[in-house]
């Protein structure tokens, strides 16, 4: 029965915060907001509402539709409904008048994204709180602990008018005359189903191609970022950790790295090709991923093919060395296309910086450039027609040289020169060796080298080539980096820059890009455990104080609990123990520092609940209740304790329960900072509660760095399991993410480094989702061309190498092929494509890292004849809760029929496309889904 009796519960009724500041009280206007809920709800289920005005006041409120059993109580309605039961209260808020303004100077960031975007994400994002800032709000507590709900301010009540929150299934509409329920459904219903992911679950699978179009190549001459800074797209060419590395850019110029003591640069002159790029340039690409690069230019009926790698001037060392003189060797063909013979002159300039002049030795077919009065030698040219043709002035500096070849090339012809660029300059004692060197032999040695290396871990390969190309080049990518002083003695200075063309290049100024994108997820998860402990070894000495703190660049919050997390990956995918053990001095000092900041917390920041304040990023210094610091703290010490529980070590359990304490707060704080927060749209016009990156924020920072918001963001909390990745939060976050804060709605943040929502998905066992992540980043973070990775993407001055970049890639990659769940199962082909599971298509990977030790697999499609069938081979160390494998099939067909190791089998699910092995204990399985 509808009770107009509930009228009288308002005289009982207390609203706590409906008492606005004395100085409002004369508040001279007043709205009407009427609050409903139950539309959606398919049977009757409790809701709490509590209302709170901040700098004004809930001038009346008062219940409608309540029924028998419908309360008040301490400040609070709480009701049944829905399965058609709709409660609601109507109240009228006043408010002081107030000029809401946009923001002045939004983050150069923030104001590409405002400029870039469509119109539609652009008009959302201009009218949010963060951008329009507004101190009166009214706010909604959906729980009793108001760790659940949201909030409106007036501007937002007076200018939008309705708002349908479907995730709490509550409506608001403001006004005399507010738009019913019904009547706003029939307003946004054209946009329904316009939400990014609900887009990815139903439209077609996403594929490489698809954001190949949308996100322009970096590689290509045409490319140009307006906050580009230094040589702009480039390729680091090197051996493992060395210290003299060469650049690569777009038309095969050669430069040194920042970290290089010799600075140096060379550049072919085509002439008008060289100076007309974006016409002449036809790609640029590697050799099946490997490090050698190939530069196609064609002009007037010509091309001109550069083929450029890195090689030591002794060969390949017998140990990881890094002080060992290296040569840049290139080889140009020129090619004849119109059938006609024709005479060409090319140019190569060179300069360095010397203390004496550029001068020239004549040899049997070129010359050679070399340093007056020490006779070092800096560049040979050899080829037809290679002649010395002058010099800069003398005071130049850096001094340069340039090198001319004139020559004639029959119809349908090739001419071809050889380049060696030594780094350091060669001394005239080592001179012979230097022009002694074969190009051919040495790129045999080149290929061979990098290819016995990606033998030596994990093998991945799928039906993809350009995946595999970008497999095969993490690993280089990541090699290219350090710098080695020295060889493999005990205690060798390693330097492990970000990238080797940006910022500081000595020391290890970002651990946490190091210990966790590099060590982590390339060298642990593809069992090159040896190099990831040397270099967890090496961020413990250079950065660890005295306390136990890890510092670096800006002091990051992170640095520490990211230590944690990286030495605990470290032995479960590794499973050594004695690795283990030599870190566990310095992990268990970094551990008592991060407990103290935990334990601590309280009494030091008591409005943040528990959360550890600390620095974020480089631009946001300010110790605050930052996400990013408060997921790493979770997993960091979450990781360490289950690393100890496996050796039986006594402060396993202090790790874990300090950990799951942590994540309470983590929860209950960020919530509460959600519930505080103004409502965000949604691409489909509905509105979502917003999950501050500061659990003491309350809206967006838009005049803060974006990745303060975003790429360093509260995402990472479901990332991470510090939230539950399938949870209300975690939901709310990644609709906002992906309907209005990625660029162009294509699923990337600036710096793809971080992909922080990509491994949500794989979490939440949405495998579309993680797919078109995984393909927006490979399309997005690195150049088309060479797979070269890089660290902002827009609106931000690009610095290309970041091996972190590949690191975020390919635990994306790894995942989806082979997953640890929370569960103690082990997923196999959690998120493959569709299309790799197409007729005749094969998967196969071999010794990948577990925690259970290395795990093989293949699986091979049948599709056509109805079956699609895996061999798995057990990992060793130990055995996990239970086996599955999942099985998408290329046209979404259901599995009829399941045997394993020949025999029917009863335990698989058509629904999530999985069969499922509970405590296997064999060495092998067999496994054939049929779909006949």
């Amino acid at each position: 029965m509808r009770i107009t009796q509930a009228r009288a519960l308002i005289a009982g009724m207390l609203v706590a915060a409906a008492c606005a500041p004395a100085g409002l009280q004369g508040a001279d206007a007043a709205l009407r907001v009427r609050v409903s809920w139950g539309h959606r709800a398919a049977a009757e289920e409790p809701y709490v509402l509590g209302l709170d005005a901040r700098n004004a006041r809930i001038a009346d409120a008062r219940p409608f539709r309540f029924e028998a059993g419908d309360t008040a109580r301490d400040g609070a309605w709480e009701t049944r409904a829905g399965g058609g039961d709709i409660d609601g209260v109507e109240l009228v808020l006043a408010y002081p008048e107030l000029a809401v303004a946009p923001i002045e100077k939004p983050h150069v960031i923030w104001s590409y994204l405002l400029d870039h975007s469509d119109p539609d994400t652009a008009r959302r994002l201009r009218a949010d709180p963060g951008f329009r800032a507004d101190p009166r709000t009214l706010a909604f507590r959906c729980n009793r602990e108001a760790t659940r709900g949201f909030a409106l301010t007036v501007d937002q009540l007076l200018r939008e008018k309705a708002f349908w929150v479907p995730a709490l299934d509550i409506y608001v509409a403001a006004g005399d005359t507010p738009p019913t329920f019904e009547e706003h459904m029939t307003a946004i219903a054209a946009h329904a189903g316009a939400r990014i992911l609900d887009r990815a679950t139903h439209e077609p699978e996403a594929t490489y191609a698809q954001f190949t179009s949308a996100w322009e190549d970096m590689g290509h001459p045409s490319y140009r970022n307006p906050a580009q800074v230094g040589p702009g797209h480039i390729v680091c060419l090197a051996w493992d950790s060395s210290i003299h590395k060469f650049g690569i850019d777009r038309g095969a110029g050669v430069w040194n790295d920042y970290g290089n003591p010799d600075r140096f640069g060379c550049r072919f002159d085509f002439g008008d090709l060289g100076r007309d790029l974006a016409r002449t340039w036809k790609r640029q690409s590697l050799d099946c991923g490997l490090p050698v690069i190939t530069t196609v230019f064609e002009d007037d009926g010509v091309r001109y093919e550069v083929v450029q790698f890195a090689y030591p001037l002794d060969g390949p060392p017998a140990e990881r060395r890094g002080d060992i003189p290296m040569m840049l060797l290139g080889r140009l063909v020129v090619t004849e296309l119109r059938g006609e013979a024709r005479a060409l002159t090319i140019g190569l300039a060179h300069k360095r910086e010397l203390g004496g002049e550029i001068q020239h030795r004549t040899i049997r077919d070129g010359i050679v450039l070399e340093e007056a009065g020490t006779g070092r030698a800096l560049l040979s040219v050899r080829g037809e027609g290679v002649v010395f043709n002058g010099r800069a002035q003398p005071d130049a500096k850096p001094r340069a040289a340039l090198v001319t070849a004139s020559f004639a090339v029959g119809a349908g012809a090739a001419h071809e020169i050889l380049i060696a660029l030594p780094s350091p300059p060669v001394a005239p004692a080592e001179r012979e060796k230097f022009l002694a060197l074969d190009f051919d032999a040495a790129r045999a040695a080149t290929t061979a080298f990098w290819s016995r290396y990606l033998e030596k871990g994990a093998r991945f390969d799928v039906p993809e080539e350009t995946v595999n190309d970008l497999v095969r080049a993490n690993l280089w990518h990541a090699l290219r980096l350090p710098r080695r002083r020295g060889g493999q003695e005990l205690g060798i200075a390693i330097d492990l820059p970000y990238s080797n063309f940006a910022y500081d290049q000595r020391g290890a100024p970002w651990p946490v890009n190091q210990s966790v994108y590099v060590d982590t997820y390339i060298y642990g998860m593809r069992g090159y455990h040896a190099i990831a402990a040397e270099e967890l070894a090496v961020i413990f000495r250079n950065n660890q104080e005295p306390s136990g703190r890890i510092k670096g660049f800006a002091d990051w919050g992170v640095y520490t609990p990211g230590m944690l997390y990286s030495v605990a990956m470290h032995y479960l995918l590794s499973r050594d123990r004695a690795s283990f053990e030599r870190l566990l001095p310095q992990a268990l000092k970094a551990l008592d520092w991060c407990l103290a900041e935990m334990r601590g917390a309280a009494p030091r920041a008591p409005a943040l609940g528990g959360l550890v304040p600390a620095p974020l990023n480089d631009l946001s210094h300010e110790p605050r209740g930052w996400a990013f610091n408060q997921a790493y703290f979770s997993a960091g010490v979450k990781l360490l304790g289950h690393a100890l529980a496996e050796i039986g070590h006594d402060r396993a359990q202090e790790c874990l329960a300090a950990a799951r304490t942590f994540d309470a707060a983590i929860e209950r704080e960020f919530g509460r900072a959600s519930m505080r927060s103004p409502l965000v749209q949604l691409r489909d016009r509905t509105w979502s509660p917003y999950v501050p990156t500061d659990a003491l924020a309350s809206g967006r920072l838009f005049d803060a760095w974006y990745p303060t918001d975003v790429d360093t963001g509260a995402v990472h909390l479901a990332r991470l399991n510090a939230l539950d990745p399938n949870g209300f939060l975690a939901t709310c976050l990644l609709h906002d993410h992906e309907d209005n804060l990625f660029l162009g709605g294509l699923g990337m943040a600036n710096e793809p480094v971080y992909n922080q929502h990509a491994i949500a998905y794989l979490h939440r066992d949405n495998p579309e989702a993680a797919i078109r992540a995984f393909y927006s980043m490979m399309a997005c973070a690195f150049s088309r061309s060479v797979l070269e990775p890089v660290e902002h993407r827009w609106g931000w001055g690009q610095y290309f190498g970041p091996p972190s970049t590949d690191g975020a890639w390919f635990e994306l990659f790894r995942r989806m092929l082979i997953d640890e769940r929370d569960d103690d199962s082990l997923l196999l082909l959690l998120a493959a494509p569709r299309r790799w599971l197409e007729d005749g298509k094969r998967i196969a990977v071999e010794r990948a890292p577990t925690f259970y030790g290395p795990v093989s697999f293949s699986v091979e499609s049948r599709a056509a004849a109805g079956e699609i069938a895996a061999a798995v081979d057990m990992p060793d160390a130990g055995r996990p809760r239970a086996l599955i494998v999942r099985f998408r099939h290329p046209r979404n067909l259901a599995m009829r029929s399941v045997t394993v190791n020949g025999a029917a089998w009863e335990d698989f699910d058509p629904a999530k496309e999985w069969v499922m092995i509970r405590a296997p204990r064999d060495a092998r399985y067999t496994i054939v889904a049929r779909y006949r």
